[in-house]
């Protein structure tokens, strides 16, 4: 399972319309390992009312198509995958020519199905949040999707409030989404700290998206429910650390169990002597840990070694084994 976690570094609008600062959070992104990053490429005309306070923040935090186009190069260059979410058809269009790796929709379009239809329809992954959705919107939003043929998409648990406290982050919603929609299911964290991330893997998240920021104390956009380089390495450290801690999804025994196997393991042994053609019993045959090297039958057995005549002589403590019955 290790390295399996796909982790996004949300920039969104968090440059803040400065296009060398997108830049530079593009590159302190790859250099801690991120997967992937993603952009909010959002016209405010098309999306919001004017003297909406959405509107004010995304109209003062456009980048232009042409700086747009210069981060996907920079992403493409620097290794790592990158998308954005996109509110409009119209924008979608020429962000299409930039070719995303993905197509972000985000809480708040979740009912858009028009827009979700557009999107599942161009093939590329969808990942789908779900913050603001009911099960019902969910189901739709799924159903629409895979009406188009496109089965490559992720929910996303998500609680959209900017920070998320603790007790509303439902994570095991996260295992309940997989189950009834049968899709792999990401964790888009808007609480404090890494603790959220680092428990979503151990609750089945295949994908972490978090908020990046070069000043997390700075006001007004994602600045505050976002870390720093430092913060998402660490982040990063403990999401790998997680996933070597929960391994396998499967039952194995790795080598250095092996050997200790040959140790702790119990085997059917003579708890008195025994002689050629005597009967084994419960009196003289019982179920011991014995050294490595002198293991009998699996205990397993001992109903088909009762009852049955011994073929040589078998000393106190001496292994038996199937082929010691006549």
């Amino acid at each position: 399972m290790s390295n399996n976690t796909y982790i996004i570094a949300e920039i969104g609008i968090n440059h803040e319309g400065n296009v060398e600062q997108c830049a530079n959070m593009i590159n302190a992104a790859a250099d801690i390992d991120v997967n992937a990053v993603k952009l909010q490429t959002i016209n405010a005309d098309s999306n919001y009312v004017v003297g909406t306070e959405s509107y004010n923040i995304f109209k003062g935090s456009e980048l232009t198509r042409e700086e747009t186009a210069s981060m996907f190069e920079l992403a493409r260059k620097r290794g790592i995958d990158i998308f954005t979410t996109a509110g409009d058809i119209e924008t979608i269009e020429w962000v299409k020519k930039l070719n995303p790796s993905a197509w972000k929709i985000s809480s708040g379009l979740l009912t858009h199905i028009p827009l979700i239809k557009h999107l599942a329809s161009l093939g590329k992954p969808l990942l789908i949040s779900t913050g603001m959705g009911n099960v019902d919107e969910i189901d739709l939003a799924v159903k629409e999707t895979r009406k188009t043929g496109n089965n490559n998409f992720s929910l996303f648990q998500c609680t959209s409030l900017y920070p998320a406290p603790k007790d509303a982050l439902n994570l095991n919603a996260i295992r309940w989404l997989n189950n009834r929609y049968d899709c792999n299911v990401g964790f888009s964290d808007h609480s404090i700290g890494t603790d959220a991330a680092f428990l979503a893997i151990g609750a089945g998240a295949t994908s972490i998206e978090k908020h990046f920021s070069f000043d997390t104390s700075r006001s007004g956009f994602d600045h505050k429910i976002s870390l720093d380089a430092d913060g998402f390495k660490k982040m990063i450290e403990r999401i790998r650390l997680a996933e070597e801690m929960l391994g396998s999804n499967k039952k194995i025994i790795p080598d250095s169990i092996l050997s200790n196997r040959e140790i702790f393991l119990r085997s059917i042994v003579s708890i008195s002597p025994i002689n050629k053609g005597d009967i084994f019993t419960k009196e003289n045959t019982g179920i011991k840990r014995t050294l490595a090297n002198k293991r009998g039958a699996e205990p397993k057995h001992l109903k088909n070694i009762l009852g049955q005549m011994a073929c040589r002589d078998i000393e106190l403590n001496e292994p038996i084994k199937i082929e010691d019955i006549t």
